[in-house]
């Protein structure tokens, strides 16, 4: 039975469609490299923990501001939690401010492996350069500075 649904499969035709490109370019990779783009940087993580202290220090402030307290015990644990949530999450924004192009760097790195394509970029300039010259011959304007009557 399941040799008959491999017949099946194997004998119906895929049709497939192709869009014609200019040219591809294929980069070569290291397996380092590649664990560095699977795996993403801890820029990621390290704005998620900055963004949760800073909202837990700024409630705790605004707790500290709006609110009486029973105990001084209270009020102090509120005064740590503002204080570290602060600092911590100051140094884990400026740290992913420091570690957020890490993934950019690494794709312009093996993008420049690969030199742009010098003849794409003159048959470019080229392509530009030929209106201007036509619109500048028939544009009708009379270069002649002698009057006509």
């Amino acid at each position: 039975m399941s040799q008959n649904n491999r017949q099946l499969d194997d004998s119906t035709s895929l049709r497939v469609r192709r869009g014609r490109v200019e040219s591809v370019d294929l980069y070569e990779i290291k397996d380092t490299e590649l664990d560095t783009l699977e795996k993403g940087t801890p820029a990621d993580l390290q704005l998620n923990f900055a963004i949760f202290l800073l909202s837990l220090a700024f409630s705790a402030i605004a707790s500290l501001e709006t609110a009486t307290f029973a105990t001084k015990a209270v009020e102090t644990t509120f005064i740590i939690v503002s204080v570290v949530g602060i600092l911590l999450g100051a140094y884990l924004m400026i740290a992913w401010w420091r570690a957020r192009s890490e993934v950019k760097e690494l794709c312009k790195k093996i993008r420049q492996r690969i030199p742009p394509d010098v003849q794409a970029a003159d048959e470019e300039e080229e392509e530009e350069e030929e209106p201007t010259a036509n619109a500048a011959a028939g544009s009708g304007v009379n270069d002649d500075p002698a009057p006509r009557g």
